[in-house]
């Protein structure tokens, strides 16, 4: 007997979680939204979006309905960031030691959160608060539900950001950004904030309570991010989980420093391409 396809039900909840991935990955991840959406599929339309780091860029953009102006940014110019003096390689290596030694996760996340400069300095923050401003320029929280993950620096525990904060839209996303050891931690209130990446790259786990869940992540999964996903998504009961990871395509056109505008265009596209190989999986899930 041949196994058919998972089918959604009517009325189910439905959720995205987009992980961090540098200015490569959100391209990516902005070029394969945007081209499942042309054919169809309307990730825009979950009851929640959880975004970290870059994840919080695109999701701005996804519950906002404002990707064709952000596809169309990527298109129209090369974006002109400088690269940090750090690449997101120096920040895995760092954060995986610190894993393997610390006793429990918020620890861990305290102890990357305040990394010291892994470059010769720290990119600048007033360079980094202009750039972000010009990619992601709204400046009101959308009415869809959006989750903006970051860490508390002292603390290390995760603070998910959202519209009933109070918080500025551009401060929470530069904090679920703030790379430590490569970018300033931005500072909200009296607290010290870090990218969320530093407790999860997915924190796929708050879209407990929903029935279909589609993960997005430009980061190729290697073991210790494999076992990551795999014990949040124990804690999404019984929902439908669907995982879009770049495809060999896609891990050559981001390129080895995500962190680095340069291949954005490229990562832009390749996102686009690949969209066209997750159409089928994703429609049974995810009906229009």
């Amino acid at each position: 007997m041949t196994e058919q396809p998972w089918t959604a039900a009517p009325n189910i909840k439905r959720a995205l979680v987009l992980s961090g991935g540098g200015y490569a990955g959100e391209a990516w991840m902005l070029g394969l939204i945007h081209a499942l959406r042309d054919q169809g599929i309307n990730l825009g339309e979950a009851d929640l979006i959880v975004g970290t780091s870059a994840g919080a860029r695109v999701g701005v953009h996804v519950a906002s309905a404002s990707l064709d102006e952000a596809v169309r940014r990527y298109r129209s110019a090369p974006l002109a960031i400088v690269d940090p003096s750090a690449s997101l390689q120096d920040f895995v290596a760092a954060s995986l030691q610190i894993a393997s030694e610390a006793a429990d996760q918020q620890e861990a996340a305290r102890r990357i959160a305040n990394l010291p400069p892994l470059g010769p300095t720290l990119a600048s923050q007033a360079d980094r608060t202009r750039t972000i401003g010009a990619l992601v320029p709204m400046r009101k929280w959308p009415e869809r539900p959006l989750d903006i993950v970051a860490v508390d620096a002292a603390t290390g525990a995760r603070t998910v950001f959202d519209a009933d904060w109070g918080v500025d839209l551009l401060d929470a996303v530069l904090a679920s950004g703030a790379l430590p050891g490569v970018y300033p931690l931005v500072t909200i209130g009296d607290h010290r904030y870090a990218d969320g990446g530093a407790h999860s790259l997915f924190n796929a786990d708050l879209a407990a309570g929903h029935d279909v869940v589609v993960v997005i992540t430009p980061a190729p999964l290697n073991p210790y991010l494999t076992r990551l996903l795999d014990t949040e998504r124990s804690q999404l009961g019984d929902a439908h989980i669907q995982l879009i990871a770049p495809n060999e395509a896609s891990i050559g056109a981001i390129g080895s420093n995500p962190l680095s505008a340069k291949t954005s265009l490229a990562a832009l596209e390749a996102g686009a391409n690949q969209a066209l190989l997750e159409v089928n999986a994703l429609s049974a899930s995810w009906p229009g």
